[in-house]
């Protein structure tokens, strides 16, 4: 396998729902240049997140003093939200990219294969949503990841949502009452027409804006707080084990709430949990390099 040169241009792209990162780097790894645009997810359609995807690069070539048209000369390695789904997968590969050449996996995979640097291993994302993904040798596992609506148990969307559930059964006294559900109760100025109109248009993100109200009431003891990050805590539990019995030698928890999460685990878990050695945009560099050296 030929070793790309300084000249080679490499693009890792990290595509999320709110935000898309990408870098600029040559063949010895030499980064050139960063930048950040909208959401790319890919369910937020392939004309509107390859524009964003397009502006970045653009942007990365300008910090890198190259001109607009080497985006032509790029190998780009892309992990997007949104690839779990096979309907994805097969409209953004046959959608008409601006680079020399492509390959498309989702984030999770881009990242797991940046925060062990290409080894075997696996991750546990944590934040306003939840994805697990594990690669062992030349197979990979995803596990759960499939969206607030039906998955993603462990995640803060899911710890604010069963906050403000447990809150409007207190208010009514059907459900037992704490400092955490007056808190919160308060926030909504005690209404719950205010709290349903909120519920109403709510996504993830706007959910998720309640999990340190939780974990600052869990620290103080509260009671429906502990029961509240007790469930997210099993759920995590839960998909870590399924990476480990899929083979990954070692674990690592990213996201906003990981560190939460990381000293409720059991030692036995604990024992295999390691830092990322880098990032999902790190991942998909190596990715774009691989497929590139594949080709030659």
């Amino acid at each position: 396998m030929n070793k790309p040169d300084s000249e080679s241009l490499f693009l890792g792209v990290d595509g999320g729902g709110t935000r898309c990162r990408v870098r600029l780097s040559n063949g010895h790894g030499t980064i050139l240049g960063e930048a950040v645009r909208g959401g790319a997810n890919t369910r937020l359609g392939l004309e509107k997140i390859f524009a964003e995807i397009t502006s970045a690069a653009f942007d990365a070539l300008d910090q890198a003093s190259l001109p607009h048209s080497r985006i032509a000369d790029i190998h780009a390695g892309l992990g997007l939200a949104g690839l779990a789904l096979e309907r994805e997968r097969k409209l953004v590969r046959a959608y008409p990219h601006p680079f020399a050449s492509a390959v498309f996996e989702t984030d999770a995979f881009t990242a797991c294969l940046g925060a062990h640097n290409g080894a075997d291993g696996a991750i546990l994302i944590i934040g306003t949503g939840t994805c697990g993904q594990a690669i062992v040798g030349d197979t990979q596992l995803a596990v759960a990841g499939w969206g607030f609506e039906i998955s993603d148990i462990g995640s803060g969307a899911r710890i604010g949502k069963q906050a403000l559930e447990k809150t409007l059964l207190a208010h009514e006294n059907i459900g037992p009452a704490t400092d955490l559900t007056h808190q919160l109760m308060a926030r909504f100025n005690n209404s719950p027409e205010e709290m349903v109109a909120f519920a109403e248009t709510a996504r993830p993100s706007d959910y998720g804006q309640f999990t340190l109200a939780v974990f600052e009431a869990l620290d103080n003891g509260d009671a429906i707080a502990r029961d509240i990050v007790a469930q997210a805590k099993q759920a995590n539990e839960q998909v870590l084990r399924r990476l480990l019995a899929f083979g990954a030698p070692k674990l690592t928890l990213m996201g906003g709430i990981a560190q939460r999460m990381a000293d409720l685990m059991p030692d036995d878990i604990k024992n295999r949990l390691v830092p990322a050695a880098g990032d999902a945009l790190d991942g998909a560099i190596l990715m774009a390099k691989r497929q590139q050296g594949e080709s030659r």
